[in-house]
């Protein structure tokens, strides 16, 4: 039986699968094919290389203690608490420039280690996933740079720039779908564990034309996904109680621990055979 693990993705929120993983691994499930999504695919990417959640758990507290401080002005950028100049001039840039943090800011580290691996060099099968926004197609990352897979995945549209790969522009995997199951089915796994990051708490303002058409996009995408969650064997939605903004990652070791506690509860019936 080939069995599968599909990461959706969730921005900060991302640290979460870490704590899924761990606990996952340690009930005896470990997978035969990682296909990760934005921050899914960052983690599945870790996950596939090093084939070792006790190391992966590791890697990422040290990155999370890092990252507090590298992605503070960001937090402050996505919250837009810094005022009515800052806020002006973050939308005068937004509409000049096609992202609203540089690249470096946020790829650089991730380049700095991660360029040197290729698809070649992973442990257990992966495949990330982006959208070619020449199209509207997804578009399946499993051969080559894997740091320009995850470049292309992980480029939240408004936030990071379009990467050019193949001669697309691709842009984050989540446009499309962002919890792949069917993929997963696709490639011949008889058994899929999905983690979905996404919580639908929100209240919905129908106050002007734009929250209107925001809440026909959300509801479009929630159908997508619960469309794709029906063919998973098993779905974990390890954050109810939490509601963590795309780029706030001033918990990310706390979802990291309440994802590994919330995954432990869980009854795998099946799945570690």
């Amino acid at each position: 039986m080939m069995k599968a693990l599909v990461l959706g993705g969730g921005g900060a929120k991302g640290f979460a699968h870490v704590g899924v993983i761990r606990a996952l691994e340690e009930k005896g499930f470990v997978p035969d094919l990682i296909i990760g999504v934005s921050a899914g695919a960052l983690v599945g990417a870790g996950y596939s290389l090093l084939s070792d959640s006790k190391r992966l758990w590791e890697i990422s507290l040290g990155i999370c203690r890092k990252g507090k401080k590298l992605l503070r002005f960001a937090n402050s950028a996505a919250r837009g608490n810094r005022g009515s100049f800052f806020n002006a001039a973050t939308c005068l840039h937004m509409n000049t420039f096609r992202a609203a943090i540089p690249y470096g800011l946020f790829f650089g580290a991730l380049k700095k280690h991660m360029k040197g691996y290729r698809f070649s060099d992973i442990r257990i099968p992966f495949k990330c996933v982006s959208t070619i926004m020449d199209s509207g197609e997804l578009f399946v990352h499993e051969e080559g740079s894997i740091f320009e897979a995850l470049r292309s995945s992980m480029a939240i549209p408004g936030i990071f720039a379009p990467s050019r790969h193949k001669g697309f522009s691709l842009a984050d995997g989540g446009i499309l779908n962002n919890i792949p199951v069917s993929l997963a089915k696709e490639e011949g796994c008889s058994l899929v564990v999905a983690v979905n990051l996404s919580i639908n708490n929100r209240k919905n303002e129908i106050d002007t034309s734009n929250s209107i058409l925001e809440t026909i996009d959300g509801y479009k995408a929630e159908e997508f996904q619960r469309r794709e969650l029906a063919v998973a064997d098993v779905v974990i939605t390890p954050l109810t109680r939490r509601n963590v903004g795309l780029l706030d990652f001033s918990s990310c070791i706390e979802l990291m621990n309440e994802s590994y506690e919330e995954t432990l509860k869980c009854n795998f019936v099946g799945v570690t055979q």
